[in-house]
Order: C-alpha cells, then structure tokens, then sequence
C-alpha cells in the first residue's frame, strides 16, 4: 500500500482554505475582490508548499464555479494563483519570522511583494500577451493602487487571525 504525501488533516485545511478562497473570490466590494486572502492565510497556516497547492486548486475550483469572462482555464494564471500562496510566506521566512510568531511588518512586507510580483506585474503581462495587447501600463497602475490599498488590510487580517487560531489549531503539525 503507498502511503499519501498528504495527511486528511492537510486534505481537509486546503479544502476549507479553497472554499474560503472560492467564495471570497465571488463577492466583490466594487472592483476589489479579496480572493487572494484565503490563499495567503494558506501559505502562512500551512506553510508555503500547501499555500502553494492551495492557490492551484483555487484557481481551478474559482473557474469551474464561475468561470472567466477572458476565455477557458490557463495555467499561466493557474501558477500566478499558487504563486500568490507561496512568495508572501517565503519572504517573510527569509526576513527571519517562523510560524506561529509573524510580526505585522514582515507579513505585510510579504504580502506587498508577493502581492506586487503576482496580481501587478505577472498577470497584467498574462493579459497583456494573451488578450489586450498594449494595456499593461494601464492595468499595472490600478493594479498597484487596488494592492497598496489591499495588501495592510490583508496583513492585518493575516497578523489577527494567525493570532486567535493558533491558539485553537496547532498549523505546525500540518507544515
């Protein structure tokens, strides 16, 4: 018999964190939309390999439950997705933060650049080469406002949850 690489504890925490993700990602407050949230409190939760898997898996479900206005599924935006699980949490691993004890700043500061690398460079590249050629600068300007704006509240939401939650779930098990 194999044995799985993953636990049903991990199993379980990546579905509820896609189905956060899901569902977060459905309502939108104008145009901001906090899809990435359940993504990120993934990575930091689990770690950023299962932050990683749980961007991918998002993505997917998020299309299959509503899919997108710009055509069928893409990978490229798939991997954007599982990256927006995995570059915060590496950043502030390598400011020198552990699980559980990240500080507010290095949480923000990897939300900013994960954020920054993800949702403002690489997909306004995505759409600008696949779909709307000659818009990048554009959407590279909203996207930077939508994510200065987002990113602090996202660290917060990260830095007060981690908080209230490792003291009922023990996440270093499932890292």
């Amino acid at each position: 018999m194999n044995k799985s690489k993953f636990s049903a504890r991990q199993i379980t925490y990546i579905g509820l964190f896609v189905s956060l993700g899901v569902v977060v990602n459905s309502l939108r407050v104008g145009s901001f939309s906090f899809g990435g949230l359940p993504i990120i409190m993934a990575g930091y939760a689990l770690g950023p390999v299962l932050g990683f898997l749980t961007g991918a898996i998002t993505d997917i479900v998020a299309f299959i439950v509503r899919p997108s206005a710009m055509g069928g599924l893409n990978p490229i935006f798939t991997l954007t997705s599982a990256l927006t699980g995995l570059i915060p949490v590496l950043v502030t691993k390598l400011l020198g933060e552990e699980y559980p004890k990240f500080s507010y700043l290095k949480i923000l500061i990897g939300v900013i650049v994960g954020q920054f690398l993800t949702s403002v460079v690489l997909v306004n590249i995505f759409i600008d080469i696949l779909y709307a050629p000659g818009t990048f600068w554009i959407k590279f300007g909203h996207s930077l406002t939508k994510q200065l704006i987002q990113a602090p509240i996202y660290a917060f939401l990260i830095k007060s949850i981690l908080e209230v939650t490792t003291k009922q779930i023990n996440f270093r098990d499932l890292r």
